[in-house]
């Protein structure tokens, strides 16, 4: 029993760990945003990633091959996981304010939910997850006070682009439970190999090689996207969906705007208002309610 405890503690603070880190992505790409255009932001921040964990796998002397029997995998993964939402992200960030761009992430568990129902054996669609989701994301919408509504064409078209790569997300995890033995940062370190293969014939187009106005901020900003929230998180990521299921990981997109504002606070003199409590206790409460049923299962 107190093994079980601990084992969904870990999962816990592991959730609530990859939360602070990808909401303060969300402000890196920002910065990004400054001197790179989002095909160069999604193809460096992919191969950063995959040369910081380059590194590391061979630190452990683990397997570096990107050509195995997992090729196929790696290469769909590196499309779905990393290509496309690095990509789509930074272009919906261009126009939109990040507490929007939160807003839609948060969107994430109720398509996992659905997925999940169809395509695993463990994670089937209950009353209980539904309501769950929704408390939720009633917690998302306090929290960041914001107009979900967007009102012109370039609005609406990066909430589609937001939507996309965040949706795209839900399916790469999907995936990845079908590797989710192998070793963690060598699965994301040849995803990440594959996403920037797919990237670099987009490099070509629309790289800019020259007349380059470099700036400081933006280029920390992305060394930070290519190593934290990516390298090392999305191996972070692996290890959480094979213990606790991919609909569980989903519910990160419930905690990131929480540390969003919580940023705003820390970084920018926001103040914290009633909102964010009662944010907090409604995504607590939905993510209680959304495990009970699994706990139920499993018991």
């Amino acid at each position: 029993m107190s093994h079980k405890i601990s084992n969904e503690l870990q999962n816990y603070s592991l959730l609530i760990f990859l939360g602070a880190v990808w909401a303060a992505s969300f402000v890196a790409i920002k910065f990004s945003n400054e001197m790179f255009n989002p095909i160069e932001v999604g193809f460096y921040r992919t191969a950063i990633g995959a040369l910081f964990l380059f590194f590391a796998v061979r630190l452990r002397k683990g397997t570096l091959s990107i050509y195995n029997e997992n090729t196929k995998i790696y290469s769909l993964i590196g499309l779905l996981n990393a290509a496309i939402p690095f990509t789509l992200l930074p272009y919906g960030l261009i126009s939109l304010p990040s507490n929007i761009g939160v807003i839609i992430l948060s969107a994430n568990p109720f398509l996992a939910l659905v997925l999940a129902h169809f395509f695993t054996i463990d994670e089937k669609l209950s009353l209980r997850k539904v309501i769950g989701s929704i408390i939720g994301f009633s917690g998302v919408v306090f929290a960041v006070g914001a107009e979900i509504l967007v009102s012109d064409l370039n609005s609406f078209i990066a909430a589609l682009a937001i939507y996309i790569g965040a949706s795209s997300y839900v399916i790469s995890n999907l995936i990845i439970r079908r590797i989710s033995n192998l070793p963690s940062d060598m699965v994301t370190m040849n995803t990440l190999c594959w996403g920037s293969i797919w990237l670099l014939p987009m490099m070509f187009i629309y790289g800019n090689f020259q007349n380059l106005n470099f700036s400081w901020q933006p280029f920390i900003a992305l060394i930070y996207l290519g190593i934290i929230p990516t390298g090392l998180a999305f191996s972070l990521r692996q290890i959480l969906i094979r213990n606790a299921g991919s609909t569980f990981m989903m519910q990160v997109g419930y905690i990131i705007p929480i540390f969003g504002v919580f940023y705003g606070w820390l970084l920018l003199g926001e103040e914290i208002g009633y909102s964010l409590i009662i944010s907090v206790l409604l995504v607590i409460t939905g993510i209680a309610i959304s495990r009970i049923q699994v706990a139920k299962k499993n018991s």
